[in-house]
């Protein structure tokens, strides 16, 4: 199982943490998505190796500025 954190300084509010979770459900080989509104944090478990830029373009596309940590 792979654990990707993605800090989202832009996620705000309930809404932003339900459209980002339902972003990533979308996302091949995701099986989990935890969102920390406090810590702006989203954390994406999956299945297999992810390809971080499919993450990342999944939050944009939701309308939100990931930045991946470290």
């Amino acid at each position: 199982m792979e654990e990707l954190r993605v800090k989202v300084p832009d996620m705000s509010c309930g809404h932003c943490v339900g459209a980002i979770e339902r972003a990533l459900a979308g996302v091949d080989g995701v099986i989990a998505v935890e969102a920390s509104l406090d810590m702006k944090i989203v954390t994406v478990r999956a299945d297999r190796n992810l390809d971080h830029s499919v993450v990342i373009t999944a939050i944009e596309g939701a309308g939100y500025t990931p930045k991946i940590e470290r």
